[in-house]
Parts: C-alpha cells; structure tokens; sequence
C-alpha cells in the first residue's frame, strides 16, 4: 500500500506509525460498510459508516473526511425513497437546526441556543437525532416556539429517522447542521443535495475527520484556519465556505473583581490567572503537564494563584500542587464557570487544546488572555485565530515567552486593564449581539446565492493518510486509545433485529460485556432505551 510506504519514509516515524495503525482499523471497517451495502444491508453498512468514523475522530488516522464513506452513505440515502423535489427557497425565514445530543457543558451547544435566541425574526426548529438523556433548560427555552423533534425515540434505527429528518426538512427555507462529526443520519437523508433545500454545516470541530463534505451547500466556519482545511482537506469548494465568528454571550457583570475573588475564598490582593475548559484539554505532553508549565511563573511571584476549572484533580499534577497547596486549584467540569471568570485578574487558554468560548468569555469580563502556540505556522487549526482575538489576545510561541508575557501582566496592573478593555470591546463588536448579526445575514445571503450543490466529483475521489504537517502532531497532541469494540456496542441497539443480534454476539466472544446484565441490557433496541430511560 502506497500509504504504508509513506508512513514508514516519515520524518516522526512514532507518530505515523500510530497513524498507520489507526487508518488500516479506519479502513477494515470502512471495507465492512462496502461489503453489507454490497449485500444489501443498508443500515448495517451505514452504521459501520459511523464505528469507521469513530476511528478517525478519536484516534486521528491522517485523514480530515473520507470520500469513501460518504460515497456509502450516499449510496444508502439515494435508497431511501423520495418525495418530489422542494422548491428552492428565495429568502430564509424557517431554519431547522439538526444536532446530535445536546448537554449542559460545552459552548457549541450554548452557541446553537444563543443563534436561535438572536435570529428571533427567523422561525427556529430543532431535530436531535441521537439524544441520549435530558435536554438542558437553555435549550428546551431557546427552541420553546419550534420546539425540538427526537428522532432516536422513534421505532426504526438510521434509515427510518434519515427518512423522517428528510421529510421534515421540507417545510423549512435551510437546514444547518450542527451534529457530531461521527453522524451519519444527515449524510443519507440529504445524500441528493438537488432534492433539498440548502444544507448548511457549522464546522464546530474543525480539527477533527467529520462527515458532510458531500451535503455541505456551504461551510460555516469560526476561524480562518478552519476554512483553510475545509478547503484543501475536505475537498468543499472555496466557493462554499463562509466565515462567521462564534457567537459569544454578552457578558454582564454581577460582582466586582474583588467580591468575585472573596466568593471563590482568594485574596482579592492575589493575582488570579483562571483557565476554564473541558477535561481533555489538559492533556499531558512531552512529560509536561498543565501544571508544571506554570510552576516557574508561581515560583517567581509569590502573590499569583492559578485556578483551572475543567481540569479536575490529575495524579500527574499532584508533585506541583503538594509543591504550592492553595496556590494551585484545580477543580472539575462546570456548566457555569462565571465566577471564576468574574474573579479573573489575567485568563490562561487550556493546553495543549486551545478554547476560544472561553478566552471570548474571559474578553467579555475585561481579562487580558495569554495562549501558547509553540507549532509551525502549518498547524494553526491548533491554535488561535479567530476573528476578534487576532490581536487582543497575546500569543506566545514558547514556554519561555508564555512566561515572560504572564510575569509582565503579574507586575502591570495598568497594561492587564488596557489590554482587558480592548479585548472586551473587540468580542462586543464580532461575537456579541447585535454585531454578530452582520455576519449571520451574510451566511444567509451567501446559502441562498449559491447553485445546489453537484457533489459526483468529489464522491468519485479517494482518500489516503497523510503522515506529515498537522497530521503527526495531531495524532501526538490529541490522539488517544478508544477501543473501538466499545463503539460497537454504543451503535448495536440501532441495527435490524438480525444484525443486531450478530453483533451482539461479536461483541460478546471478543468479552466486551463487563457483566451478565450489562450483556443483557445491549439487547434491547436502541429506540426503547430512550423511551425507557428519557422517560418518553
């Protein structure tokens, strides 16, 4: 294979051969969805669409979407039974918003929330299509006049609820895509971009593989470096691809610095330096961690607190923290990080995965922000650069610059609040209401010009993994170890009966199953778990 000759001739020969690893699992399951698409067994070859795509999402395999695949997908869907054409909207009025799941932590799904709640003028629906739980309160608010549609609490399994997606999209103007990059669903209810109404994709994970290229009338990107790789990685045309900044909350402040500080038990004479994101990205590498980066800068300023929330209590963090006690706080995921962001006298990004929500948040409370992007200029779709924190949020390409840059805000009080009030204004202006909306009627306008998409060229290509810039640093930086049999068992219960049952008992032989009932609840179908446990 061309691809393992190009892995072995890679200048980080560790990294591509994880790569490697991980695009021969990628493609067996990808030559699995082609041989039961082969036979006849649609769902079957679909849902293999999706354990493939785990693969690549989660274990990076040197590939940003797959030709391939989505040629299955679209194989599926043109099977699925149409209904007559749609005409072609000349204005949108009625949007559907199609997601995954939506939980309480995590800014895309605020983001969705925050859209519908400033788009008011615009009728706004929302279709999940595998919810798994509740629905957070902001969300059953944003949507209480569209209200939201559970696609995964109908009997049937993929085809049925791509069947149902499809059909309800005909009464809206644009659909816009906001689901997991592993989604199949969308793929095949959409797989004849001439029988619908335009079909926009948000590109909230624009570091990841993700499914869509093949439905994508326009790609909707947060930053220039995403549009970049949606270019030249994802095969859409540049024609289809847009800018438009995240839509941040407009931030009001309920306490002073100082209050905020008491309320969290810190000094309001302490400098605070908060970081706040989700778990993963404060991932240990090069035998680093989050932790020893900043030791030095808490050596050298007795008066400085680091406080990180998202991190929870990592064991290889603990020689730092026994080393500073209070001075290093590190606490666990929260759906509302607010005072800590009100507390704030300087905001640190997450490292070694950056966190724009958060450093746009921190902007809107008047906190200067420090990132670090020690990577070639190759791997920007690592760090930041989107629209208002170009230039107000201070960049630092080493550990020793990142440092220097926190000591110099440590000791300048003055510099932190010209710096913090300029970042503030910038975010106000791109990623706040009423600014914003400049930028949402021009993705509108831009949907509504282009021609539907012709997507038989790019369905004819192929992929092959790539082993050089940003992919081995990927693979270093984010890759995991994501058994790939657990991705099996999450997806069994949407199979026909017959499969299911084979795949049930797959898992079961290679010892998947950590107990008899665990074993036993994988029998049932995936709609009447969601009905049982959500309560339906």
């Amino acid at each position: 294979m061309a691809w393992a000759e190009a892995a072995a001739r890679s200048e980080h020969p560790e990294q591509a051969a994880r790569i490697a690893r991980n695009y021969a699992e990628f493609d067996h399951y990808a030559a699995r969805a082609r041989s039961y698409l082969d036979a006849g067994e649609l769902a079957t070859a679909a849902i293999h669409c999706a354990i493939a795509s785990h693969i690549a999402v989660q274990n990076h395999a040197g590939v940003f979407w797959s030709p391939k695949l989505e040629r299955v997908l679209n194989e599926v869907g043109r099977r699925i039974p149409f209904d007559e054409p749609p005409s072609r909207p000349r204005e949108i009025k009625r949007v559907l918003q199609v997601g995954t799941q939506m939980s309480a932590v995590g800014g895309h799904n605020k983001m969705l929330c925050q859209w519908v709640n400033a788009d008011r003028d615009r009728h706004h629906a929302l279709v999940l299509t595998q919810q798994r739980g509740p629905v957070p309160a902001f969300a059953q608010q944003a949507f209480a006049s569209g209200g939201i549609h559970y696609l995964s609490r109908n009997p049937g399994g993929p085809l049925a609820w791509a069947r149902e997606l499809r059909r309800m999209a005909r009464d809206y103007d644009a659909v816009v895509l906001h689901t997991y990059c592993e989604d199949v669903i969308p793929i095949m209810a959409f797989a004849d971009p001439v029988r619908h109404k335009p079909v926009l994709v948000l590109n909230h994970a624009d570091h990841l593989f993700w499914f869509g290229p093949s439905v994508c009338h326009l790609a909707i990107n947060l930053r220039e470096a995403a549009q970049d790789l949606t270019i030249a990685r994802r095969g859409v045309a540049p024609e289809r691809n847009i800018i438009m900044p995240t839509l941040a909350e407009s931030v009001v402040r309920r306490s002073s610095r100082d209050d905020a500080k008491r309320a969290i038990g810190v000094s309001p004479e302490t400098i605070l330096l908060v970081s706040a994101a989700r778990q993963l990205k404060y991932k240990t590498v090069g035998g680093a961690t989050f932790a020893d980066i900043h030791a030095p800068l808490l050596e050298k300023h007795p008066n400085a607190t680091l406080l990180v929330v998202g991190a929870g209590t990592p064991e290889d963090w603990q020689p730092v923290r026994a080393r500073f006690g209070d001075r290093l706080r590190s606490l666990p995921e929260t759906p509302n990080p607010r005072p800590y962001f009100e507390a704030a006298d300087i905001y640190v990004d997450s490292y070694p995965f950056v966190s724009s929500t958060s450093l746009m948040e921190a902007a809107g409370y008047g906190a200067p922000s420090v990132t670090i992007f020690p990577y070639p200029d190759e791997t920007r779709i690592f760090g930041i650069n989107h629209v208002a924190l170009v230039g107000n949020v201070a960049v630092a390409r080493d550990f020793e610059q990142y440092r220097a840059i926190l000591s110099e805000l440590i000791e300048d009080g003055e510099k932190r609040a010209a710096i913090g009030e300029a970042s503030r204004l910038a975010v106000a202006r791109e990623h706040n209401v009423p600014g914003w909306m400049r930028w949402l009627e021009g993705v509108y306008a831009r949907a509504l010009e282009l021609p539907p998409l012709d997507n038989a060229a790019m369905l004819a290509g192929d992929e092959r993994p790539s082993f050089g810039e940003p992919d081995w640093r990927h693979e270093d930086i984010f890759g995991g170890n994501w058994p790939t049999i657990e991705r099996i068992k999450n997806y069994m219960g949407m199979l026909p009966t017959h499969q299911h049952l084979a795949h049930w008992s797959e898992v079961r032989a290679a010892g998947g199953f950590r107990s008899a009932s665990e074993a036993l609840r994988y029998l049932a179908p995936e709609w009447l778990k969601r009905r049982l446990k959500d309560g339906v």
